[in-house]
């Protein structure tokens, strides 16, 4: 099995042919027949076939089990890559590289439908040497005193191993401070360890200090009182609860803070809501004066109020403008905790809007616009017409800091309300291309022409619009 990372669709038709030569050449036998679906990437490659006398054979519309041997060959292999990039903790940025350790691993792992033989043995007649296999994503030390401009630099630094180089008998040793990939031969490799993945700080066996957890909210009232009476061995704690800082030695890890999660005062400390200020609720939780604590002179139950749902994976997560401040979550104390002030947020409706005089002023300069421009044109309404209302969208425009730079209303029609055939006919939304930019930036620099950004306030496309 070969693999061939391609930028574009269209690379199919030249990299087929260099794939061609390489096999003729190198096994000494001719392609006989080819099976492939009706892709656009595939179907340039018809006529090359036909004037080579190779047979293309294509799979029927939707029947992807027609091709069922190379569907499971690419699952086993995307399967393989992820696990690869798990086990590790690589970024996927990597992803080609972990794409050829698993199809490196694959050809050489022994294949129970091929009597126990592994497909290199197959085609090259001899068994791979398993010695020069390593764990992918682990630390490695090559060396580097070829590299090195003076005899004062070290003849190796800790590098991250990403798979094994096709043109070499070496290693792949990724430098991530100069981001450089050096091929080497003579490597070190420390294979229980793995740079990318992140020092999990170690959890005391008893802490006598309170510590902050969550409680989920189905659990009976009972079920919640016996968890504060009885410490119980804390589990490990997931990443949305609060975690406390343990000092340690080198640069500490810094807390997670949801705002989603309650707090509770522990049960070996009875006065630590009278000795400790009331700690501060954010939005989404109750209002402070609900009780959620308790004290060791009577048999009440505490009351723990609802924690607000946390998001289910399907929606996206939360700007970075409005995540909680590392810088703010360092100063916290076990007794309270701090919250940063909301920023302002995109209204999802024009009631929320229009209680805000700075959306009010953006969806006034949106409306003068309109009418400046004649956008539309009052006509009498007819019985069986389509009506397409509008809706106005709000956006925030931010720099580079994250500071407000506009606040930016539009009033849009909804398009989704229209008919083929009644309300119109084609449409489309032209985009500039990259390539134009490109093109622009290459001119200007090229014959030295001054460059000027502007930000135009409303844009409007001139044309007659059926």
């Amino acid at each position: 099995m070969w693999f061939f990372p391609l930028a574009r669709k269209s690379d199919v038709y030249e990299t087929f042919k260099r794939f061609l030569v390489m096999v003729e050449r190198q096994f000494n036998t001719k392609l006989k027949t080819v099976q492939t679906d009706w892709g656009g990437e595939f179907r340039n490659l018809s006529t090359f076939f036909s004037s080579l006398g190779i047979i293309h054979r294509l799979s029927c519309p939707h029947t992807s089990e027609q091709n069922g041997f190379v569907e499971r060959r690419h699952r086993h292999v995307v399967e393989t890559v992820l696990t690869l990039l798990a086990h590790s903790n690589v970024p996927k940025r990597f992803w080609h590289f972990a794409f050829d350790t698993a199809v490196y691993l694959i050809n050489r792992m022994p294949s129970c439908t091929n009597l126990s033989v592994s497909p290199f043995e197959q085609v090259f007649h001899h068994t791979p040497n398993f010695s020069f296999l390593r764990i992918f994503g682990c630390q490695c030390f090559p060396h580097l005193r070829p590299y090195n401009k003076n005899k004062m630099d070290f003849r190796s630094i800790p590098c991250i191993f990403l798979g094994y180089s096709p043109s070499h008998h070496g290693y792949r040793c990724f430098d991530p401070k100069s981001d450089r990939i050096y091929i080497a031969r003579h490597v070190r490799f420390h294979e229980q360890s793995f740079p990318f993945q992140l020092p999990s700080s170690p959890t005391p066996q008893s802490a006598p200090d309170p510590y902050f957890s969550s409680f989920p909210t189905d659990l009976p009232a009972q079920t919640r009182s016996s968890t504060l009476q009885t410490p119980q061995p804390r589990p490990p704690t997931p990443l949305h609860t609060y975690q406390r800082r343990h000092k340690q030695p080198g640069p500490p890890k810094q807390p997670i803070i949801s705002t989603s999660d309650i707090t509770t005062a522990a049960p070996n400390e009875p006065d630590a809501t009278a000795s400790n200020p009331s700690p501060t609720v954010p939005q989404t939780a109750p209002t402070p004066s609900q009780p959620h604590s308790h004290s060791a002179q009577n048999n009440t139950q505490p009351q723990i109020p609802n924690a607000a749902p946390n998001h289910p994976p399907t929606v996206r997560p939360r700007p970075a403008n409005l995540r909680p401040n590392p810088k703010q979550s360092a100063k916290y104390q076990p007794a309270s905790f701090h919250t940063e002030i909301p920023s302002p947020i995109e209204p999802a409706t024009f009631a929320i809007a229009n209680k805000d005089p700075k959306w009010r002023n953006a969806m006034s300069e949106e409306y003068l616009a309109l009418i400046r421009n004649g956008t539309w044109s009052l006509v009498p309404r007819v019985s069986n017409a389509n009506i397409v209302d509008c809706k106005w969208v709000y956006k925030l425009k931010r720099d580079q800091t994250g500071a407000i730079q506009r606040y930016k209303a539009r009033l849009v029609a909804k398009g989704f309300n229209q008919q083929p055939g009644i309300d119109y006919h084609e449409t489309f939304s032209p985009v500039v291309k990259s390539t134009t930019i490109r093109l622009v930036l290459s001119l200007a620099v090229t014959q030295q022409w001054l460059l000027r950004q502007l930000d135009v306030q409303n844009a409007f496309l001139h044309g007659d619009l059926q």
